[in-house]
C-alpha cells in the first residue's frame, strides 16, 4: 500500500489531502450509485438549474441532466474533471446541453448565479477542518435561493473504523482486463481525520499485473455535535434528517446522516 503506518513514522495525517486526485479513472467503477434516485428526487421536485459541488467525474450531475434537468458540475480535481470531460464529449446532444462543468474549489466559490438546489453527494467530509467546512457553508448559503434546498450527507464519524482494510472484487475493462481495488483505513478521533490508503491493480486476460496506481484519500471525522453545529452556525435550518436514502429516522447507529437544509429565518 501508499503506507504502512507505526508509531515511530512521523504523524500520517499530516499533509493530508482530501478527494481522489490522481485516481479519477477509476473513481465510477466501484461507485455507489444508491443514492441517484434520491437526488433525482429532489431535482424533480425542485427544478432547474442545479449546482453540484464537489461533482467529481459527474456522477450524479449527468443522471440529473439524463433527467432533464441543468446542472452547473463545480470541480476542483484535474483528474476527475477529466473524467467528466471526457463523458459530456460521449453524452447526447441534449444532455451536453445542459451541463457546465466549472473547476473550481467547494470551500471557496463564487458562480454569480442561484439555485433553487443545491447538492453535495458523499464528499462534504473532504473539508477536513471545521473552518473550511463553515466555508462551504457559507458558500451554499449565499448560492442558495430563499426558497431552495440544499442537500448533502455524511459518514458520522461515531460509526467510522479506526482500523480497517477492505478488497473489492475485480471489475471488468473494456480491453480484457480487470481493475481491484483494495485499501487501508485509519482513524483518529482526536483529530477527527480519516486517511484512506488506495491501491487499483490492473490484471491481463491471464491474471498477470500490469499496473499498480496508488492515491491517498483523506477526510474529516464529522461527529453528531460538529454536525449540529455547523448547521447552526452556518444559519441553515433542518428541513429533513435521514439514517440512509430511503428515508429511514437517522440513529447513532446509522451509517449515513443525510440533511436537507433551508435558510434559516
Amino acid at each position: 500500500m501508499v503506507a504502512v503506518l507505526s508509531p515511530n513514522e512521523r504523524d500520517p495525517y499530516e499533509n493530508l489531502a482530501p478527494g481522489y486526485e490522481g485516481v479519477g479513472e477509476f473513481y465510477d467503477l466501484f461507485a455507489d450509485n444508491s443514492d441517484l434516485s434520491f437526488y433525482i428526487e429532489y431535482a424533480n421536485k425542485c427544478g432547474s438549474p442545479i449546482l453540484d459541488i464537489a461533482a467529481g467525474t459527474g456522477r450524479v450531475t449527468f443522471a440529473l441532466a439524463k433527467q432533464g434537468h441543468e446542472v452547473v458540475a463545480l470541480e476542483q480535481s484535474q483528474s476527475m474533471l477529466s473524467v467528466a470531460k471526457k463523458r459530456l464529449l460521449n453524452s447526447p446532444t441534449a444532455v451536453v446541453d445542459r451541463v457546465t462543468l466549472v473547476a473550481g474549489s467547494m470551500i471557496n466559490f463564487e458562480l454569480s448565479k442561484n439555485f433553487p438546489l443545491i447538492i453535495l453527494p458523499t464528499s462534504f467530509a473532504h473539508a477536513l477542518t471545521t473552518e473550511d467546512q463553515l466555508s462551504i457553508l457559507k458558500c451554499v448559503y449565499s448560492h442558495l435561493r430563499d426558497d431552495g434546498l440544499f442537500v448533502f450527507d455524511i459518514f458520522p464519524g461515531e460509526m467510522q473504523y479506526e482500523n480497517a482494510t477492505f478488497e473489492d472484487k475485480p471489475v471488468q475493462l473494456g480491453d480484457s482486463h480487470t481493475v481491484s481495488r483494495s485499501g487501508e483505513i485509519h482513524s483518529d478521533p482526536s483529530k477527527k481525520l480519516m486517511r484512506m490508503d488506495l491501491r487499483y491493480t490492473i490484471r491481463n486476460v491471464t491474471g498477470t499485473i500490469v499496473k499498480v496506481t496508488e492515491g491517498v484519500s483523506g477526510a474529516a471525522l464529522i461527529f453528531k455535535s460538529d454536525a449540529d453545529y455547523l448547521i447552526e452556525e452556518s444559519g441553515f435550518t433542518v428541513e429533513e434528517e435521514s439514517g440512509d436514502f430511503e428515508g429511514s429516522p437517522y440513529t447513532p447507529e446509522s451509517g449515513r446522516r443525510i440533511f436537507v437544509l433551508r435558510k434559516g429565518d
